[in-house]
């Protein structure tokens, strides 16, 4: 049986800063911003960027949505920013494989990734570290992929080809 530890963080948002010109020190102004502000950023994910541009994707507590708004709307010029887009009542689920008995980090994804799939639970983000994954997802399917998620680590997870 593998032990899985789930730590689960409600109330959070995600802000996505679109089209931001793939330039050096843009990314440190938007977030420089955001530390005087005294607002952590929980993750944050940059999409590829093309020759031009990208996306930048946030995660903040819930309760820091207001202010992060604000500031990346003050930023929005300086970084480039076509626009500033928001999504609320999401919640991080973060999983420590840690005793379970997988050889890499793209085997915890891919068994995460096949059981929530397999479950029907849409996930906004998954990535993972060596042996920890992190998934963004509707606040309201967060139990359910919790649930999910555990039972097919303590019964030997069956990876669901996708």
């Amino acid at each position: 049986m593998s032990e899985v530890l789930l730590t689960r963080r409600r109330k959070v948002a995600r802000f996505v800063c679109h089209d931001v010109p793939a330039r050096p020190g843009v990314a440190g102004k938007m977030f420089s911003a955001l530390g005087e502000q005294k607002i952590n950023i929980m993750h944050m994910y940059n999409t590829e960027h093309t020759d031009k541009v990208g996306d930048i994707i946030i995660t903040v507590e819930e309760s820091h949505s207001e202010k992060t708004l604000e500031v990346l709307e003050k930023v929005k010029e300086q970084i480039g920013a076509s626009r500033i887009s928001g999504q609320h009542n999401l919640a991080i689920l973060t999983f420590d494989f840690e005793d379970c008995p997988f050889d890499s980090t793209l085997d915890s994804m891919s068994v995460a990734f096949s059981v929530l799939t397999s479950a029907h639970i849409e996930v906004s983000h998954l990535s993972a570290s060596e042996k920890r994954v992190f998934i963004v997802l509707p606040d309201d399917k967060a139990m359910k992929a919790s649930f999910v998620l555990e039972q097919a680590l303590k019964e030997g997870p069956i990876v669901h080809h996708i």
